[in-house]
């Protein structure tokens, strides 16, 4: 009898000491869950990560948004530039960290090509992430060297056809913006035979190749090319903005050089990891479209040939869903494989 009873109390004993390791086990998790929930948010410095170097258009606009939130979140926004893989470095980083908004995403444009372009990606982008708010977009330009004898995008296109290879267009990376809208342009215009395409490993190296006649042509962002229009080193053609520039208001849109379907822009947007609150994506977002609205960030914006967007959570998930479709049938078109 007593042997069973010294039995019982053990086995009680290994009981409330279990209860009491789960529950001491549960407390972080606990407190963790109402840290997150909490309007006191943020409470520590939060930390963005950039996918490309410094110096660049993206990492310029990714500083702007960062100080911006540093004075109306009231804790420091550190910027973290992990370059490489077309994004995918940072992306996974995010992709695996806690969704407390300590830790987000300062994505672009190659976010919705690059799952078409690498193997054995290890996270989704409709999947893992949150998306907060697109930020700001740079359009394209179609920018020529002033020896080519073409004053419009039409001239350009007959030019090619009469001399098949003879004319040469450049591109930053393998499905980047400017590599699709590159392909796409050629696929609209029929000039897929008579343009060649060639890779540059970054835009200093493409606007250098144009500039030195290497490449007759390029699609680029403003924000690399408007020193060499100014000095008149470039001559732009056509953007594939929806409406002119402010900043180049005689130079036409696609659409209105007669070439419909370039749309293809630049852009940078703010995601969490998925399941991060939505009262912090809330806060978050809010902040970033009260940041855009600032005339000194739209000062700021314009010099980098940006335009400001602040869309909402939603409409920036279903840009990213849009793209996926669209992008992946146009990667699939040109024949490119995942590497």
């Amino acid at each position: 009898m007593v042997r069973r009873m010294t039995k019982l109390a053990i086995s009680l004993r290994r009981s409330v000491l279990l209860a009491f390791a789960v529950m001491c086990c549960g407390i972080p998790f606990i407190a963790q869950a109402q840290a997150v929930s909490s309007t006191e948010y943020p409470t520590r410095p939060i930390r963005l990560l950039v996918p490309s170097p410094p110096g660049g258009s993206n990492d310029s606009v990714a500083r702007i948004v960062s100080n911006g939130l540093s004075r109306s979140l009231g804790r420091t926004v550190i910027v973290d530039n992990r370059a490489g893989g077309g994004g995918i470095i940072a992306s996974e980083l995010v992709a695996r960290a806690v969704p407390d908004g300590y830790t987000l995403l300062f994505a672009y444009a190659a976010f919705t090509t690059t799952p078409f372009l690498a193997a054995n990606l290890s996270y989704d982008v409709l999947r893992d992430f949150s998306p907060i708010t697109e930020i700001a977009n740079q359009p394209l330009l179609l920018a020529i060297n002033t020896a080519v004898p073409a004053n419009t995008v039409k001239e350009l296109i007959a030019l090619s056809k009469s001399k098949p290879g003879g004319i040469t267009a450049g591109y930053t990376q393998v499905g980047s913006a400017t590599h699709l809208a590159t392909e796409i342009f050629k696929l609209k215009t029929d000039t897929t035979r008579s343009i060649v395409s060639v890779s540059y490993k970054g835009g200093a190296a493409g606007q250098l190749a144009l500039l030195s006649g290497e490449v007759q042509a390029s699609f680029a962002t403003a924000t690399s090319s408007m020193p060499q229009i100014k000095t008149g080193r470039i001559r732009v053609l056509a953007t594939s903005a929806a409406k002119r520039l402010p900043y180049l208001p005689d130079v036409p849109t696609f659409e209105e050089a007669g070439v419909s379907g370039v749309d293809v822009v630049v852009w940078q947007g703010l995601l969490a990891p998925v399941r991060t609150p939505r009262p912090i994506i809330n806060r978050v977002h809010a902040d970033v479209v009260k940041l855009l609205k600032l005339p000194e960030t739209l000062e700021r914006l314009a010099a980098l040939g940006s335009d400001p967007v602040g869309s909402s959570p939603e409409e920036f998930a279903a840009k990213l869903k849009r793209e996926l479709q669209e992008f992946g049938k146009i990667i699939k078109a040109l024949g490119l494989k995942p590497q």
